[in-house]
């Protein structure tokens, strides 16, 4: 294929997904509706017409028939599509704020005038992280509060798999994406299916998704929680995404819907496999076959307890709970917080710093370099020694979930983990070393690399330097994390080549996937 098709195809697609924000738009102008904050809807508006004339004009522009596509036909879609949503995501930032400004707005609207916060609060809603420009998000209009809480629930199941659900993409005669279907499920970070097809999987998603969506919203709005904020907390909640409404997230609800909270949380952070065994077959055995659900158990087991230990010897006044609540949002990705936790140990810090960059199971909602590839490295390292000892590999067992693999397939999936895992620290270490120049000297470095830590792995938590005053260039900086973070690098990294160089030089003939 030529450059000039492999231009038009991957334009061809990248139009169609562009409809999605669009829609978005047009569901949440009943919101404004609702609430009578008329004033929104010009923004909104705005948006669903910015969107569907940028997706119209590539989609029709450019309509390629192609035999066959390549996987990095579909990395190229994915980095270009979380690139350029979240553009058009930040128009209701700053319509409505620019829109509501009078004397009684309060300064957390305000600030959204500022097109650096409205792109930053874009990308940290369409990446799923949390972290925010809000500095009290109960100050926001209802129409502002429900799009930052669309924006995660959308990208708890994604763009690439939301849209696979809706096509229509089986039939030769009605297909709309190019794009092999199958690429563009593995470009987003997922590999295994739950059905007979890629979209009968993105079908089971879906009404997986929905039906924890509407589980977690009943069951805060049964323990106490006002109807409006556990409608906009089991969205972020199930999404692993970490946006509250609330003053200080978490901090001032009951300990009982503190635990009901870590309990979706961690339901966000198992993979959709194993919740479609247990919705459909009632296999409760299948939370422990798998290792990565092994490995989360046993870090949400043991990781409180370090936690706790730490705080105690640090600062006795920390509660249990706190540090149950802060670890389980951390290595689930999720964000949201009972505690400030810039005024916790150095120690404590960095302990949850190594939960955020592990994250919870491949699969799942959440972000990190997830659980999956961390058994992996693990597994590496132990035959590794056993090959120390052993001289035939004929003598290692190489299994991986309890399944028998031959020992070049073993070590190729090993090596893929560490070349990921490389590129996260890579880009950590990149990130650490910008923000150091770019934040207010009160905060310490264990503060930077927590936040860094907190962006590239989609978290939210936040030591306080993701803030309106941060300077535009660490707001950048946590932007490209954010970005590059949710959809592994790779396909960030590819588009970067891409656009410095001619596709044909860099992207070489591959047979199709």
């Amino acid at each position: 294929m030529g450059p000039y098709r492999t231009i038009r195809l991957i334009l061809h697609d990248f139009g169609l997904l562009l409809h999605v924000p669009g829609i978005m738009a047009l569901l949440s102008i009943p919101i404004c509706l609702y609430f009578g904050e008329y004033y929104a809807i010009a923004p909104f508006l705005t948006t669903a017409i910015a969107a569907f004339a940028l997706a119209q004009g590539f989609y029709r522009a450019n309509s390629p028939k192609v035999d066959k596509t390549r996987h990095y036909h579909a990395m190229l879609i994915v980095a270009l599509t979380w690139g350029v949503i979240p553009l058009l995501g930040a128009i209701p930032f700053v319509g409505i704020a620019a829109l509501a400004a009078s004397a009684d707005t309060s300064p957390t609207l305000l600030a959204f005038q500022n097109i650096w916060n409205a792109l930053f609060e874009a990308f940290s809603g369409f990446t799923g992280t949390g972290l925010t420009m809000a500095t009290d998000a109960s100050l926001l209009p209802h129409s502002l509060q429900w799009w930052r809480s669309f924006t995660e629930w959308v990208d708890g199941i994604g763009v690439i798999v939301l849209m696979l659900a809706l096509l229509t993409i089986e039939s030769s005669q009605t297909k709309s994406l190019e794009t092999d279907p199958s690429q563009l499920y593995a470009a987003v970070g997922r590999q295994r299916t739950i059905g007979d097809t890629v979209r009968a999987t993105a079908k089971n998603i879906l009404w997986i998704y929905s039906f924890y969506t509407g589980l977690s919203i009943l069951l805060l709005a049964l323990l106490g929680m006002p109807l409006w904020e556990a409608i906009n907390h089991g969205l972020t909640g199930i999404a692993t995404g970490g946006f509250s409404i609330t003053t200080a997230s978490f901090t001032s609800y009951s300990s009982t819907l503190q635990l009901a909270t870590i309990f979706i949380m961690i339901t966000g952070a198992v993979s959709f496999p194993v919740h479609y065994q247990l919705l459909r077959r009632q296999r409760w055995t299948s939370l422990w076959q798998r290792n990565q659900h092994r490995l989360l158990l046993l870090l949400l087991g043991l990781g409180p307890c370090l936690l706790l230990l730490e705080n105690r010897w640090a600062t006795a006044s920390i509660p249990w709970l706190d540090s149950l609540f802060q670890w389980s949002s951390a290595v689930t990705t999720c964000g949201f917080n009972t505690a400030q936790v810039q005024n916790w140990s150095m120690g404590a810090k960095l302990l949850l710093s190594a939960a955020m960059v592990m994250g919870g199971a491949a699969g799942s909602t959440a972000g990190g370099l997830k659980l999956h590839r961390i058994v992996l490295l693990l597994l590496g390292i132990r035959w590794h020694f056993q090959q120390l000892f052993i001289t035939a590999d004929d003598n290692i067992s190489y299994r991986i979930d309890d399944e028998a693999l031959p020992a070049s397939q073993a070590h190729e999936q090993v090596q893929s983990a560490a070349v990921l895992a490389s590129l996260w620290l890579l880009l950590l270490g990149i990130g650490i070393v910008v923000l150091t120049h770019l934040v207010s000297p009160i905060y310490t470095l264990e503060d930077v690399i927590f936040e860094a830590a907190s962006a590239t792995s989609n978290v939210g938590l936040s030591t306080g330097i993701s803030d309106p005053t941060l300077h535009w260039g660490g707001k950048l900086m946590l932007i490209l994390l954010m970005w590059a973070g949710r959809l592994e690098i790779i396909p960030v990294l590819l588009l970067g080549i891409a656009i410095c160089r001619p596709i044909t030089q860099t992207l070489p003939e591959q047979p199709s996937k």
